[in-house]
């Protein structure tokens, strides 16, 4: 029996991005407006962990990359598929908080500055695609599901 195979994970990512886009293209107001949008994730999909490779927030283990750069087709639920949308929340959470803390403490920005983690996610969406030939060399995740 694997370590926790009695365990269930349940990430719904497009749930999320439907609530995520209708925020962001509503400006946070009339259909976009949510009093709990700072409680959603990130959307645990396989460009994030790469950009969080990338700046070095996530390591993976030698085991993992070899995996990643075979192109091993993970099935959903895997202890490894988990475990890279598991901490590429937490990761992206800790940096949202730290970011707000640096954001507390600085005057010359305006007290209505937001940061949550749908805008830390585009943020590094975006910058993903703009550095895709650079960001290449670090291997997806590569699984065939419905949560994508």
């Amino acid at each position: 029996m694997q370590p926790f195979s009695w365990l269930l994970v349940g990430i719904y990512k497009r749930a999320q991005i439907v609530i995520g886009d209708l925020w962001a293209c509503c400006h946070g107001k009339g259909y976009g407006q949510f009093d709990d949008i700072d409680s959603i994730t990130m959307f645990a999909d396989y460009r994030i962990p790469q950009a969080l490779v990338w700046f070095g927030v996530l390591k993976y283990s030698n085991d993992l990359m070899e995996k990643l750069n075979k192109g091993v087709l993970f099935e959903s639920g895997d202890r490894e598929e988990v475990e890279i949308r598991g901490c590429s929340i937490w990761a992206v959470q800790l940096i949202v908080e730290a970011t707000r803390s640096l954001i507390a403490k600085d005057n010359t920005l305006a007290s209505d500055t937001q940061l949550n983690a749908i805008i830390l996610d585009h943020y590094l969406w975006d910058y993903r695609r703009e550095h895709a030939g650079e960001t290449r060399k670090i291997p997806i995740h590569k699984i065939r599901c419905i949560y994508y």
